[in-house]
């Protein structure tokens, strides 16, 4: 199946990425081999396009009916040129959306052209072609149908230009920082050595000593009496004061459980009898 060209009249391509790219490659091409492929791409003559990592290629129809194939060049970043892309690319967070989204910020090339890099050709010299039908040395009208096809796919899509570049898309979203976004201290060996000296919460909640149990002798007998009624006051004080007794006597009771002995249910230092 051939590819329709939305473009049926004018110049082709609408986007600044877009004319870039054909400007450039107009230089490349001379007036009469841009003239014809224009025609060639318009009439449909381009049966398909496939953009990877360095190169653009495409079956070209003649007239007459013959098939070639054409390929446009555009070298791939070298490593240190692409290092230099992706940090200014990932320093635009919402990039990744926008290209996606058929949008190429112009700010993005004006950010690379200090260090004389573009996403785009920067000039004629920078494209190469070859194509398998005999009009040497070229470039041909193949490879010129080639061009206005990957024009518009550029115009819509300029994704494709990370392509060429060899690039993926997903790259311009900056690596994760090991740990980012942890609540808290890290966990672990490291973790304990790095708070030595200083007092960890987990610590202080275990070191913090227990409550003593509940001793009925020190209670208030008003405030107990408040609370279950003198009668029944009374008989609580009654059967703790005759525990006391047993253990300062050295009866069966022994020693309370909090290890004290023989005072005075009431704590006042005074007998209940007495008083």
């Amino acid at each position: 199946m051939s590819i329709q060209l939305r473009s049926r009249r004018g110049p082709i391509g609408t986007a600044w990425q877009a004319v870039a790219l054909r400007e450039a490659a107009e230089r490349l091409l001379g007036p009469g081999r841009a003239s014809r492929g224009r025609a060639d791409a318009r009439a449909g003559r381009v049966q398909w396009l496939e953009v990877e990592p360095g190169a653009a290629r495409a079956a070209v129809e003649d007239p007459d009916g013959g098939l070639h194939q054409a390929r446009l060049d555009l070298p791939a970043y070298r490593d240190g040129d692409r290092e230099v892309f992706l940090q200014v690319a990932r320093a635009h967070p919402e990039l990744p959306a926008r290209l996606a989204a058929g949008t190429y910020p112009e700010q993005i090339e004006a950010e690379l052209a200090p260090s004389m890099l573009s996403l785009l050709p920067r000039d004629a010299a920078e494209l190469s072609h070859d194509c398998d039908c005999l009009d040497w040395p070229g470039p041909c009208r193949h490879v010129s149908a080639l061009v206005y096809v990957l024009v518009e796919a550029v115009d819509e899509h300029p994704v494709h230009l990370l392509t060429l570049r060899g690039i993926r898309l997903e790259e311009l979203v900056a690596p994760a920082t090991p740990g980012a976004g942890a609540a808290g201290p890290p966990r672990g060996e490291d973790a304990d050595d790095a708070g030595d000296g200083a007092p960890d919460a987990s610590d202080e909640g275990e070191a913090a000593p227990e409550p003593a149990p509940y001793d009925p002798r020190h209670t208030d007998p008003v405030r107990l009496a408040e609370v279950v009624g003198e009668e029944a006051a009374a008989i609580i004080a009654a059967f703790y004061h005759a525990g006391t007794a047993e253990a300062s006597s050295g009866g069966p009771g022994g020693e309370l459980v909090d290890g004290t002995s023989g005072e005075p249910v009431d704590g006042t230092g005074e007998d209940p009898e007495r008083g």
